[in-house]
């Protein structure tokens, strides 16, 4: 058996595959008789014994059957040895023994390694028995518990679960519903729903439920759980502070009494200082997309950033939001100043002080390259600077979220560029920028990602048809270029490929909703 974790996973199923992040300085999370989590920077190496024996150890164990020097995990130029060190129990690395009456006394650790001090039979565990986990691919997490009681129902686990059912995970390698523990006559199990991912308990992928012991491990993708028996303990992932997460259950409009769905089944998360792209062919959704996400149209489902929810409190954070559209409305006989102080005393707070004011508008001017135009006209500008101006008078505010309906119509291939890399600095300032364009694949190479909604013929309604990188839509649509994306799921009559319905689909199960 493998006992890497970030193998054994099937390249043609369903949801985005699980792999492991980039290698980081290992850890050690550690569960003993206290039965709490502690993590552990092991460094150049590491040894373990029991506390309180006035032995010098690096890392003392709160247990009884931990010896006084039980074991030592040392650094080598390829990776990381466990050695016991003539332990009277042993330690059991994945289920084996190690040390007393085990095969070995040593093993060179893999990411996700489950090391365990107990009895032999591991199914009878010891109630002073202790578990830590090795980790190079850990996340910034905060440990939470869960209090299993006998009136506890039974708990969900995905992406999608709301917190009165269970526990969510925002990662896109866990499925819509992954997987369940269940409380039941003989205890508590854990059943796999048919993910992708799946379930690993012990290091195992399960097929089938399985019932639980105290001190089993349980994976599912990057969290951990920790099953205690009146206790779950699990790393949840540390909330991105600034991120945007969108939840569109729906958005739909009434015509002669009859609904008629706009959009519908969005889900995704945009970090801070992320460029996105949004991508779709007509009629799929993108200006009803923005509108929704930003609040000025309400969708059935939720919006939040920073952890706030944009609908119910748009009337606050509604001035945290810069919208530029397409059409321009600027005063032509204004100069460039008084158009960007104008906008000032309207965006920024009341309170601001004018030295303050004025510094914002010549840190903006300075940054969309206007400063040179601060005394002419609106009207003597070129179209560029015309759009550079309309990007400044909502930018002005320092919004976090930022929204462009295509900033680049009617400039020329040079101009347009200048004015996405203008975007790119806002971004890079830890923004949130969205980006309709009509010639995407001039500054593609801008962009951390793309959305690309899609308009299903079997529903009339737009869908999210791809969500990631520019690279990885690229590969996804089989296609070199972001205008070949549009190709392939525009109707015949639009000159596409009509295979809207087939990327939706397969999306879906991309990400695994449809399990």
């Amino acid at each position: 058996m493998d006992r890497r974790w970030g193998r054994g996973y099937n390249a043609m199923s369903a949801t985005m595959l699980y792999a492991a992040g980039e290698a980081k300085p290992a850890r050690l999370f550690v569960c003993d008789a206290g039965r709490t989590m502690r993590t552990v920077d092991i460094g150049q190496g590491i040894t373990l014994g029991r506390a309180g024996t006035g032995i010098d150890v690096d890392l003392p164990l709160n247990s009884g059957i931990v010896s006084k020097r039980h074991g030592r995990i040392t650094k080598l130029d390829t990776g990381y040895c466990y050695s016991d060190t003539g332990s009277l129990n042993g330690t059991h690395i994945n289920g084996i023994l190690y040390g007393k009456d085990g095969e070995s006394s040593s093993c060179i650790l893999n990411d996700g390694d489950i090391l365990r001090i107990d009895r032999k039979n591991l199914d009878r565990p010891h109630h002073e028995a202790v578990v830590m986990i090795f980790s190079t691919s850990w996340q910034d997490a905060e440990w939470q518990s869960v209090e299993l009681r006998e009136d506890t129902g039974n708990i969900n686990i995905g992406r999608t679960t709301v917190a009165q059912e269970g526990i969510k995970i925002a990662d896109p390698a866990v499925s819509k519903k992954h997987a369940t523990f269940i409380h039941g006559v003989r205890g508590w199990s854990i059943v796999d729903h048919g993910s992708t991912n799946g379930v690993f308990v012990n290091g195992e992928r399960i097929a089938q439920p399985r019932p639980l012991h105290a001190m089993d491990v349980v994976r599912i993708v990057n969290t951990l759980f920790i099953f205690l028996g009146d206790r779950l303990l699990y790393n949840a992932p540390a909330v991105q502070k600034n991120q945007l997460a969108i939840h569109i259950e729906e958005r739909s409009v009434r015509n002669l009494f009859k609904k008629r769905i706009l959009l519908e089944n969005i889900d995704l998360s945009i970090d801070p200082g992320d460029m996105v792209l949004v991508l779709g062919g007509s009629g799929a959704g993108k200006t009803t997309f923005f509108n929704a996400v930003m609040g000025y149209e309400k969708a059935r489902g939720k919006i939040v950033h920073d952890g706030r929810d944009i609908y119910k409190e748009y009337a606050q954070m509604k001035y945290e939001i810069g919208f530029v559209p397409q059409q321009d409305l600027l005063r032509d006989d204004d100069t460039v100043y008084h158009t960007l102080d104008n906008a000032a005393q309207m965006k920024m707070p009341a309170d601001t002080a004018n030295d303050a004011r004025q510094a914002r508008i010549d840190q903006v001017l300075e940054m969309l390259g206007l400063q040179r135009e601060r005394d002419s006209l609106v009207k003597k500008l070129s179209g560029g600077q015309k759009k550079r101006l309309n990007i400044a008078v909502e930018f002005i505010a320092d919004p976090s979220l930022f929204f462009l309906d295509e900033p680049d119509s009617g400039l020329d291939g040079i101009m347009a560029a200048g004015l996405m890399e203008n975007l790119r600095v806002i971004a890079d300032e830890g923004k949130i920028v969205m980006v309709i364009t009509h010639a995407p694949d001039r500054v593609a190479h801008l962009f951390d990602k793309v959305i690309v909604l899609a308009k299903s013929a079997k529903t009339n309604s737009g869908h999210l048809a791809f969500y990631g990188s520019i690279d990885a839509a690229k590969k996804f649509f089989d296609t070199d270029s972001m205008e070949g994306i549009v190709k392939r799921i525009n109707r015949p009559d639009e000159n596409g490929d009509g295979l809207s319905d087939f990327y939706i689909e397969k999306y879906e199960k991309y990400i695994g909703e449809s399990i």
